[in-house]
């Protein structure tokens, strides 16, 4: 037996024709996945929950095996950004897993820190992150002030980003909302200097993340195909946004504050 079959041991289970692996079971991480033998992967993480309870569930994503992909979750227990007692043996699991493939990944705040924390180990060539921080820790990111009780729970040796070590570098799209989230724009910054091929998209009133108000019209779920499909624009990205976000109460009610501030502040009529 091999040692990249040793690391998928822990238990197997047929989930319709996908065989769904628990490939690293660690006490703070975890990887599951699908399909993970073919040459292509797409990467998912595990994202900022606020009523959180361990491990979440794991759904494989159907339209990425479709595609011809395989699929792996990185999973976390805690709101910790994967910086904990695991980081250094998943990377090191990561970098053997992927070792020969290509892979993309989407990545949601804090899940987008995922996808650049472990970029060199999953041989990461394309990433879509929405709101991804370039770090908590004060000390990096003194304008991000929304995470000073988790960062001070975490090593600050592991928070780490790289550029990719050889080959071509990252490509793809990095969207934030630069009216509600302004902080989220200098996390993209600073990120892009470490990865600068990566588009910027600013998307104001989205929220945090920057696709916030797409919640529940099913259009996330066509942007992460397109994405898959390697067919998605920074242009396309900007018209879903604002078409969305004409018929979006989240989005309006964002724009009417900004506005109403704005008068505020200038002293101009309404």
């Amino acid at each position: 037996m091999t040692r990249r079959a040793r690391l998928r041991h822990v238990t197997t289970e047929l989930l319709g024709s996908n065989l769904t692996e628990l490939l690293f079971d660690g006490a703070s991480l975890r990887v599951i996945g699908c399909s993970v033998e073919r040459p292509h992967l797409f990467v998912t993480f595990d994202h900022w929950r606020r009523e959180r309870a361990s491990f979440p569930d794991y759904s494989p994503s159907n339209t990425a095996l479709n595609h011809g992909y395989g699929h792996i979750y990185i999973q976390t227990a805690q709101n910790d950004w994967f910086l904990n007692q695991d980081t250094i043996r998943l990377r090191g699991f990561l970098t053997e897993l992927c070792q020969g493939k290509d892979s993309c990944s989407v990545g949601f705040s804090m899940g987008g820190y995922g996808a650049l924390l472990f970029a060199n180990a999953l041989r990461l060539r394309r990433v879509l992150l929405l709101s991804p921080q370039y770090s908590i820790m004060q000390s990096k990111a003194p304008y991000e002030s929304g995470y000073q009780q988790e960062a001070a729970l975490l090593d600050p040796t592991l928070d780490h980003l790289e550029p990719l070590d050889d080959g071509p570098r990252l490509q793809g799209i990095i969207a934030y909302d630069p009216r509600q989230a302004p902080q989220d724009r200098l996390h993209a910054e600073h990120i892009r200097t470490l990865h600068p091929d990566l588009k910027p998209v600013a998307l104001p009133f989205g929220g945090h993340t920057a696709l916030k108000h797409m919640e529940g019209t099913g259009v996330t779920h066509e942007i992460m195909r397109a994405f898959i499909e390697d067919d998605l624009s920074v242009g396309a990205l900007r018209g879903v946004h604002g078409l969305i976000g004409r018929n979006s109460s989240r989005y309006k009610q964002r724009l009417k504050t900004y506005l109403d501030q704005r008068r505020a502040r200038t002293g101009s009529a309404p």
